[in-house]
């Protein structure tokens, strides 16, 4: 199951030396050092749990729900939300007393304003909603999320994914479009994250259960039928 985990964050960290590899802009290859660091540090990580993606928070449950990834979630979701908020008093500030920009482009109105935006959004109301739906299907379905450490990489690749954007806000290394200014190669690392999501991975064993479950009903009621119709013929016809 760590395989699940150790081979993106495999991809992740050559992605990372790509980057750095040759680049001319400076952002885009601290950009890269960082995404390669955090990948081998992942790596390393999840090798050294030996299998321990953690537990309930109640450890009296009957089921072993993964708790830890929730409450390092709630923490992450308190960080972002106050960074989000105080950003958006400075850019407010900024309206009313233009000297606070500084003259500075990485403390410009321009550059802040979309900051302040998608770190409300993505980053605090994110965070906040993955992790909500990470405690809901584990109660509501009354099983533990799957994937084993797929949990883990998705918040921290989130926050990783939030790192790279945000400071890709601040030092110009954006599309230039509304909503969707980090560059390719973010984009890129979100899509991962999304196809790695443990939700969709504990839906579809879901469904596959109940697929099969279904079947199995099915099965046994056309044997039923055939069996009530050879008895019929047999003594009746």
């Amino acid at each position: 199951m760590n395989l699940l985990t150790v081979v993106p964050l495999g991809l992740g960290a050559i992605l990372g030396l790509y980057l750095s590899a040759g680049v001319v802009d400076t952002t885009i290859y601290l950009h890269g050092i960082l995404l390669c660091v955090s990948c081998v540090g992942g790596i390393f990580w999840v090798l050294g749990r030996d299998g321990d993606a953690g537990g309930p928070a109640n450890p009296n449950a009957t089921v072993n729900f993964n708790d830890g990834v929730i409450r390092a979630g709630v923490i992450a979701t308190t960080v972002w939300g106050v960074v989000g908020f105080l950003v958006g008093l400075v850019i407010a500030l900024q309206l009313a007393f233009p000297a606070l920009n500084l003259d500075l482009p990485w403390t410009s109105f321009g550059r802040l304003r979309p900051l302040h935006t998608s770190a409300i959004i993505f980053a605090f109301g994110g965070n906040a909603l993955m992790m909500t739906s990470f405690h809901v299907v584990q109660r509501t379905s009354r099983a533990r999320l799957a994937g084993g450490f797929v949990p883990w990489f998705v918040f921290w690749g989130y926050q990783l994914f939030i790192i790279l954007a945000t400071t890709g806000y601040v030092f110009g290394v954006t599309q230039g479009k509304e909503y969707a200014e980090p560059e390719w190669y973010v984009d890129l690392s979100a899509l991962l994250l999304l196809g790695m999501d443990p939700l969709r991975l504990h839906v579809q064993c879901l469904c596959l259960m109940a697929f099969l479950r279904l079947r199995m009903r099915l099965l046994l009621f056309r044997s039923a039928t055939a069996l009530i119709q050879i008895c019929w013929r047999k003594h009746f016809s």
